[in-house]
């Protein structure tokens, strides 16, 4: 009898509990979190275009959460790998497919973002359907992907095991010398190469904006949020970063270092929700407001950057947002303007 069946037969620990709770409430916490904030997202998305590409996003990260949180943490509690081991192929055949969704949408997120600086009116005007179909690439991609290397003779399968707190490898040494290993380092340096020049471009062309035109106020604010739009993105791959090399010197370095590796995926999709509030204002008190803290008076154009905004789709109302104007002391006031239901009544003039 090996140490995982005596760990099987033998009464949870306190240390058993600890590993299996704790993935458990990461992942229902931070899924609680995400689907507020996508609610909120998804009501917006035909005015916020960006809205698109993090919805898309949000949905490959709470397969993360399910597949490195809970999933891991009831094997655990349950000291069971849940599935008959004839499964396994086809289970990691799934994890692959949502993990490699994930990393696609780096390279997507980070084109948006950089789209919504360089050209954002262009941006702004994009089609729902154009917008999802490109994050719809994503999950093909990840699909074509797993397909042309899963059934390959090389290649290895990974599989919960309640006793090390994460996954082992049925073969790992074959997993290291047989391609595998250098084929996803491979995926994942390329995946990382996009956002890092698209980021970086931005941050540029940001720089570069603000050193050559002489910025009024709602500019300077504007700029200033873009920059903080950057920030997620940023610490998100650098926790993915960190995560990849620790699965490969953690796997098979005992239990803590196996739930050390669940923690770090599952911790890679779990910041976004909360990177997002830190540093959107607008998500932060739309949060607020929908738990009922606190009730949102205005919306206030200066909050929102307008390179995320479709111009043409604001809940079905074509109408202009507030304006600020400056009058004589130097105080700025808000000015609404008419709003419309149709282009019709654009056109006549009729507001509603």
């Amino acid at each position: 009898m090996n140490n995982a069946d005596e760990w099987r037969l033998s009464p949870l620990s306190l240390e058993d509990l600890f590993a299996g709770f704790s993935l458990i409430f990461i992942a229902i916490f931070s899924i609680s979190v995400y689907g507020i904030m996508m609610k909120i997202m998804k009501r917006q998305d035909k005015e916020i275009v960006g809205y698109r590409f993090l919805i898309s996003a949000g949905c490959s990260d709470l397969l993360l959460l399910v597949n490195y949180g809970i999933w891991p943490g009831l094997t655990i509690l349950m000291k069971s790998e849940i599935i008959p081991k004839s499964w396994r192929t086809w289970q990691q055949l799934y994890l692959d497919w949502a993990w490699f969704s994930m990393v696609s949408h780096y390279s997507v997120v980070s084109w948006s973002r950089w789209m919504a600086i360089r050209k954002p009116l262009n941006f702004r005007n994009q089609r729902r359907k154009t917008s999802y179909s490109l994050c719809a690439l994503c999950y093909l991609v990840a699909l074509i992907l797993v397909l042309c290397t899963h059934f390959q003779p090389w290649y290895v399968t990974f599989y919960y095991e309640p006793s090390s707190y994460g996954m082992l490898a049925e073969n790992f040494p074959l997993y290291l010398s047989g391609g595998q290993s250098a084929l996803f380092l491979a995926f994942h340096i390329a995946a990382i190469v996009p956002p890092i020049v698209f980021y970086g471009w931005s941050i540029t062309l940001l720089y570069n904006r603000r050193a050559k035109m002489l910025l009024g106020h709602q500019q300077t604010v504007q700029n200033s949020i873009e920059t903080r739009l950057l920030m997620p993105c940023l610490i998100n791959v650098v926790t993915f970063i960190i995560g990849q090399v620790l699965i490969t010197v953690g796997t098979g370095e005992g239990k803590w270092a196996g739930y050390t590796v669940m923690v770090l995926f599952a911790a890679n999709s779990a910041l976004n929700p909360f990177l997002l509030l830190i540093c959107s204002k607008t998500l932060r008190k739309q949060v607020l407001d929908l738990l009922g803290v606190t009730k949102i008076a205005t919306f206030d154009k200066l909050e929102t950057s307008t390179v995320y905004r479709n111009i043409h789709a604001v809940n079905g109302d074509f109408c202009s947002s507030k304006l600020v104007s400056t009058d004589g002391s130097g105080s700025r006031r808000f000015l609404s303007l008419p709003t419309f239901r149709s282009k019709e009544e654009l056109a006549s003039g009729t507001p509603v």
